[in-house]
């Protein structure tokens, strides 16, 4: 009998009754039989047996390659105590809560390698319920002494409700950032522009059509009462000229000027350029526009009777266009270093965008001038005896005024440059007055003005070189007087 063994074939029994020729047959025939049926396993161990004979025949005429080499980092600066390695990038809350109440004035201060002094804050770094991990240095734009003065300035004038932004309009650099009560009056808020936006709606007017801008203005009545009426010309009454009525803020003549020498679409792409739709700065919101329905109503968003709103922000931005025609972006963080010394990456300001041309600027600041010397700033910028506040300075500006409901008030603007003929500072004032108030936002703005170029009795247009001396690049600060970071 047979039975099926553990390889798969057959075993022979041999019961003793048969001869052995015929048993070495059998067994021939078995292994004849074993050759033609392999076991699955047998042909396994077969093909493995295949496989090193050829990979030793194989590697006898094979030389394996070296591995290459990894390819060099790109070179890392050494991580030292220096300003010029930035690591990380700060928290965005430094770029979004500018220290701008009084308590700014309690803060340290350095002096940077140009001497120029500035205050210097330190912030924990905090990680959840970890708390504090770690502490960061920033270094601010502003400059202490100018910031002194300007909150003694509203402190002198007993302002409650005000914002004063001073900017350097080539950087873009913020000077001073001054509010009395950022709780009912914040300045990450937009408010009426009033009579600011008549800046806009000249520079529309002249850009697109010089000869129809410079047209006399007809108009009757009180200058600054519109009706439907008034917005287009009469046959008869006052004639003034551009210059005339931006200087006295005219509302009858740029209310004629908005709907027939610019038009409604114009108008709103000239606010938008000027950059009154956009965020000026980090946390501070875009303002508004609204032409309204009618001629009626683009007549009163030309001359600032309604339809735009503003942050203070926004205000000084305008302000600095007059100087070269270019809006620049508003920063107010110079630096920022880890508890190491080591400067962090804080993001790059972005580049002057040119709104209007140079020359256009040039007339406009001409214009404005008659603001401060003859027109609604005038007595803000004479001494009682008549003479310039600022002596040879010419300050070119715009004042605005309009009854607000949130805080209640009338708000009241200055915005301008100085020195008029080669602008090196800009300057942004608001105020809410209530029905009491002791200095006009033009006196505010004068009187900071008088800090900046005027030291004792004498005034200089020269003495602005100590507040926007001009760095070639970000400046190393030295000589801090805070306690080490920890």
């Amino acid at each position: 009998m047979g039975v099926e063994g553990e390889d798969g074939g057959d075993l022979i029994e041999d019961h003793g009754n048969r001869g052995r020729g015929g048993a070495d047959c059998r067994w021939r025939k078995a292994q004849q039989k074993r050759r033609r049926h392999w076991s699955r396993r047998g042909l396994v161990t077969l093909a493995g047996c295949f496989a090193v004979v050829v990979a030793v025949a194989f590697g006898a005429f094979w030389e394996p390659k070296a591995p290459a080499e990894p390819k060099e980092a790109p070179a890392v600066a050494a991580r030292g105590p220096v300003a010029s390695d930035p690591i990380a990038k700060p928290p965005r809350h430094v770029f979004e809560h500018p220290p701008v109440t009084e308590r700014v004035l309690s803060l340290d201060t350095a002096t940077n390698e140009l001497g120029a002094e500035r205050f210097v804050e330190t912030m924990p770094i905090l990680r959840g319920n970890a708390g504090k991990i770690g502490s960061i240095e920033v270094r601010y734009t502003f400059d202490p002494e100018l910031s002194r003065n300007v909150f003694k300035i509203l402190r002198k004038g007993k302002v409650a409700l005000g914002h004063v932004i001073l900017l350097d309009p080539d950087s873009g650099r913020v000077l001073s950032y001054a509010s009395t009560d950022v709780g009912q009056f914040p300045p990450t808020k937009i408010y009426p522009a009033a009579s600011l936006v008549k800046v806009i709606t000249a520079a529309a007017a002249l850009d697109r059509d010089p000869s129809l801008a410079k047209l006399p203005c007809r108009y009757s009545g009180s200058p600054y009462k519109l009706t439907r009426k008034s917005i287009d010309p009469p046959r008869s009454g006052h004639e003034v000229s551009l210059r005339k009525a931006l200087a006295s803020s005219n509302n009858q003549c740029f209310a004629q000027l908005a709907v027939h020498a610019v038009g409604e679409e114009p108008l709103v792409d000239a606010i938008s350029r000027f950059g009154w739709l956009s965020e000026p700065a980090p946390a501070h919101p875009a303002g508004t526009v609204d032409p309204g329905d009618d001629r009626y109503d683009v007549g009163k968003l030309g001359c600032g009777l309604a339809g735009s709103r503003i942050t203070p922000m926004h205000a000084v931005q305008l302000a600095a266009t007059l100087a070269r025609g270019e809006l620049v972006a508003p920063h107010w963080v110079e630096g920022v270093h880890d508890a190491s010394g080591r400067e962090m990456l804080i993001p790059a300001s972005p580049a002057p965008r040119q709104v209007m041309t140079p020359e256009l600027a040039d007339e406009l600041r001409a214009m404005l001038i008659d603001t401060t010397r003859k027109g609604t700033a005038r007595r803000a910028f004479r001494k009682r005896n008549g003479q310039p506040l600022l002596g040879p300075v010419e300050v070119a500006g715009k004042t605005g005024s309009l009854t607000g409901k949130d805080p209640k008030g009338r708000y009241e603007w200055f915005v301008g440059v100085a020195p008029a003929d080669n602008p090196e500072i800009a300057v942004a004032v608001l105020l809410v007055q209530s029905d009491q108030w002791w200095r006009s936002a033009s006196q505010i703005a004068a009187e900071v003005l008088q800090g900046v170029f005027c030291e004792g009795r004498k005034c200089r247009p020269e003495s602005v070189a100590r507040w926007v001396s001009k760095p070639t690049k970000t400046a190393a600060f030295a000589d801090t007087k805070s306690a080490s970071l920890n």
